[in-house]
């Protein structure tokens, strides 16, 4: 009885183990954060200025979009979805997608700093001549 027991103690803890390893079907994190991203960049420009042009259509120009971002990364519309789907089923590693994303947000909001005017160099010459010629008596 104990063997039994401690057989079903070992299956069950190795039942509970993860593999961290995505299936050579599904599109590896960091590609999927790339393309991911660049969805994320085609639904801001349709949002930012298509929607603005009443002649266009945003869900066709959408759609071409992302059929052109599909093979600037060489996949499909349905590689992606299936991928979606196994990323979703695993949060552990769909938070890592999601994280390095936001890390991509904030690099792209951040602008650099405005640099301080700097006076004009022939004003700073028109000084300093005024300062030479107030010294000579």
């Amino acid at each position: 009885m104990r063997f039994f027991l401690f057989i079903i103690l070992i299956i069950l803890s190795f039942g509970c183990i993860r593999n961290n390893k995505v299936p050579k079907d599904v599109i590896p994190q960091n590609q999927m954060r790339k393309i991911m991203w660049d969805l994320m960049r085609a639904d801001a420009y349709v949002t930012d200025f298509i929607m603005k042009d009443s002649i266009r259509d945003k869900k066709a120009e959408s759609a071409k979009l992302y059929e052109k971002i599909f093979e600037i990364h060489a996949t499909t519309q349905e590689t992606f979805k299936k991928s979606l789907a196994f990323y979703q089923s695993r949060p552990d590693l769909f938070k890592v997608v999601s994280d390095s994303l936001r890390v991509e947000e904030k690099k792209s909001q951040q602008y650099p700093e405005e640099k301080k005017p700097q006076i004009d160099t022939t004003l700073r010459k028109m000084k300093l001549n005024k300062k030479l010629v107030e010294k000579k008596p």
